[in-house]
């Protein structure tokens, strides 16, 4: 089972006194990832650099050294993400040059070293996939089918009330089947 960051994680390193600001995300599309390249790009101007890496569960991966040497801060951040199995995030790792030179192996293991700070501090658990459906059920039914869903971890995210009641929840994906097939209410898929 793949993994995700559990949040917003942050970590410096200095390192012959050049400053590594690194900032992990967990995104879910391209587009975020990018708002948040853009921010971070926008708060550290001065920088040095910005070298970053993203991957996208199920496809998109980019990275990049930005100016520093080719292979020496992208393709190392990348690397940490997919030996921990760590899908939908972005890191972004800042670097303030403080004039001594580190060397490319130097970079590698700076870079490397701030990622695996930022992740420790986001933290990382499972990642669930959850769909959506439409349950429509009778108000009789209405207190057994929460109990139920709330055993099984099937989140109510509204209700709307008329003859019938009509739940929108979310579903883990391993739970499907004894979700759908079940005599208490009926089921479309939203």
């Amino acid at each position: 089972m793949p993994l995700i960051l559990s949040k917003t994680g942050e970590f410096l390193l200095e390192e012959k006194r050049s400053k590594f600001l690194a900032f992990c995300v967990p995104v879910f599309t391209e587009e975020e990832a990018l708002q948040i390249l853009n921010k971070i790009r926008f708060e550290h101007g001065t920088a040095s650099h910005n070298c970053y890496a993203y991957q996208i569960n199920g496809g998109t991966i980019r990275f990049s050294d930005d100016g520093e040497p080719q292979g020496t801060a992208g393709l190392p951040i990348l690397n940490v993400f997919q030996k921990q199995g760590i899908v939908n995030f972005i890191c972004i790792i800042t670097r303030y040059y403080g004039g001594i030179q580190l060397g490319a192996g130097g970079l590698v293991r700076a870079y490397t070293k701030a990622t695996i700070g930022a992740i420790e501090a986001a933290g990382s658990e499972e990642l669930i996939i959850r769909k959506e459906f439409i349950v429509k059920c009778n108000y009789n039914n209405l207190d057994k089918i929460k109990y139920q869903f709330a055993k099984n971890n099937v989140k109510i995210l509204n209700t709307v009330f008329s003859n019938d009641c009509e739940l929108k929840v979310s579903v883990e994906e391993n739970y499907i089947e004894n979700f759908i097939n079940n005599d208490l209410y009926s089921v479309e898929v939203h």
